[in-house]
Parts: C-alpha cells; sequence; structure tokens
C-alpha cells in the first residue's frame, strides 16, 4: 500500500517490489476488505489515497519509521557486543595471547571476549560463539572446522636440553624428569604413547611430576624441572623465542583440533571476522 501510494499506480509499485501487478491489487483490496473502506481512489491515470487510506498511511509511515529505527538500534547493540571465544587456558596464554595485538589490529571495532576452560563439558552448551575444544566433541548442533593438525613435540628449557643426548635417540630421554599431563575428562597423548610411537619400551609406571592443569606442565618446564610433551600450536611461541628446546623428534597423531560454532545461531559480522581470523592463524 505504502509503495503503490508513493509510486502512484499499482504497476509502478509491483515494478519497484519485483512482484506481479495482481500481487498488488490483490493485496491492496485485501486491505480495503478489512477496513470497510476504499483507501485508493482509482483513475486512468493512476491512484492516490483516499482520506481514509491517507489517515492509514501516515499511522503505517509512523510504524515502520518506529521499526527502522529499532532495527538500527539492535544492529548497533549486535556491532557494540562481545564475541565470546570458549578456549583451554594454555591455548588463551600461549597462542591467543601473544596474537591478540594482530587481531585487534586488523579489526578495531571488534570486542573480545575469551573464556578459558579445561573441561569440554559445556561446550556448545554455554553462551560462547566459538569454540576450540581440548578434543573431539560429538555434537550435531555444531559446526566444525579444522583448527589445527595436532603435533606434538618433547620440549625442555635450554639448560635442561644441553643435558639430553639426543645421538641416542628418543630412548635418552627417559634418563631425564618428565612432566606428565593427566587429563581428567578424556586421555590425551601422553608419554607412554609417544615412546611407543618409536618402538622405546617403557617401565609400567613412568616417573616425574603430574598435573591435570597443562599451563602448570609448561611453567614447571620453562623453570628446568623436566621435560615436557608440547602440543606444537601453543609452544611454537616459545619455542621460537628459545624459551623452549626440542628434544626429540615430532608426532603428528592424524588428529586435528576443531573450531566450533552452533549450527542453529548465525555468527555476527564480528563473530564471523574472528573465526576467519582463527583459521587463517594457524
Amino acid at each position: 500500500m505504502v509503495a503503490a501510494a508513493e509510486s502512484g499506480s499499482f504497476t509502478a509499485a509491483a515494478q519497484r517490489l519485483g512482484i506481479g501487478q495482481p500481487a498488488v491489487s490483490h493485496a491492496v483490496a485485501s486491505v480495503e476488505e478489512w477496513l470497510g473502506s476504499r483507501v485508493f481512489d482509482r483513475s486512468h491515470s493512476g491512484v492516490r489515497p483516499t482520506s481514509d487510506g491517507q489517515a492509514l498511511l501516515d499511522r503505517l509511515t509512523t510504524s515502520f519509521a518506529a521499526l527502522d529505527q529499532s532495527m538500527a538500534e539492535a544492529r548497533t547493540e549486535a556491532a557494540q557486543r562481545p564475541v565470546t571465544l570458549s578456549v583451554s587456558t594454555s591455548l588463551a596464554t600461549y597462542w591467543l595471547a601473544p596474537r591478540l595485538p594482530e587481531f585487534k589490529l586488523a579489526h578495531p571495532d571488534v570486542q573480545l571476549r575469551v573464556i578459558t576452560t579445561d573441561t569440554d563439558e559445556t561446550v556448545g552448551r554455554d553462551d560462547s560463539d566459538l569454540w576450540i575444544p581440548l578434543g573431539v566433541v560429538d555434537d550435531p548442533q555444531l559446526q566444525s572446522v579444522d583448527f589445527c593438525i595436532e603435533e606434538l613435540v618433547p620440549v625442555a628449557a635450554p639448560q635442561l636440553a644441553t643435558a639430553v643426548d639426543r645421538s641416542s635417540g628418543p630412548r635418552a630421554l627417559l634418563d631425564h624428569p618428565l612432566l606428565h599431563l593427566e587429563e581428567r575428562y578424556s586421555p590425551r597423548y601422553d608419554w607412554k604413547r609417544w615412546f611407543a610411537h618409536f618402538d622405546v619400551e617403557t617401565p609400567s609406571v613412568l616417573c616425574g611430576v603430574r598435573s591435570n592443569d597443562y599451563s602448570l606442565i609448561l611453567h614447571a618446564a620453562l623453570a628446568g624441572n623436566g621435560l615436557a610433551l608440547g602440543w606444537r600450536h601453543i609452544i611454537g611461541p616459545l619455542i621460537d623465542d628459545g624459551s623452549l628446546v626440542p628434544v626429540g623428534p615430532t608426532v603428528e597423531t592424524g588428529s586435528t583440533f576443531p573450531l566450533l560454532r552452533r549450527v542453529d545461531r548465525s555468527l555476527s559480522p564480528a563473530a564471523t571476522a574472528l573465526h576467519t581470523w582463527l583459521v587463517d592463524s594457524t
């Protein structure tokens, strides 16, 4: 009706709306039937609103203006709402934190909220926009893309690394204190699996410090308290700056770490920018 009044004819309104002229005529007739009076005077030169039609148009114009304003305000609020990313403490500390300046430089208007958790129990069920879990999360409500492949390399602080006889192969690492990650919720790649990959027999129990917090494992390694198995996407910056030194060969497990989002929830432009940046940064 508004398009017909502004265009001066049903044909012009139909062209403007991208529909057929009969559809416009039918819609106007339905309004007139519901209102109980004509809203347009029709003539060969076109149409123009009746007094009742003009009164209705005035109300519609006010309502549409209020709707436009509400949509604009909602769009602004959505743009200002922080994007929430859920990651492990170690990934946030050693991978994400050093790269945040790069992200903020590329996307200065995006407000980022990082939630750290060391369990996958809340993945897809909290208020986050994106998740990078610790392991595989089997949930049909989540869409997954590969964040990075799983690569592990044994590392040590520089002073301890000099004591490792790398010429003797992987077996030499058994002569040094080992730092063990004990995963609370699902088994992770551990020292026994690493040694088995190279056909090295190990005692039934490997001695060394144990923790269920990978950040504590890395802190212990940085302090020279033992050798740690390092997920390369997390410890890469520590190797690059010389804080940790590889003391054995890398193992690729064939698994990947996923980046997840809900399939029933559209990403905001800000969340889409973060999603793209995370995929491109690994």
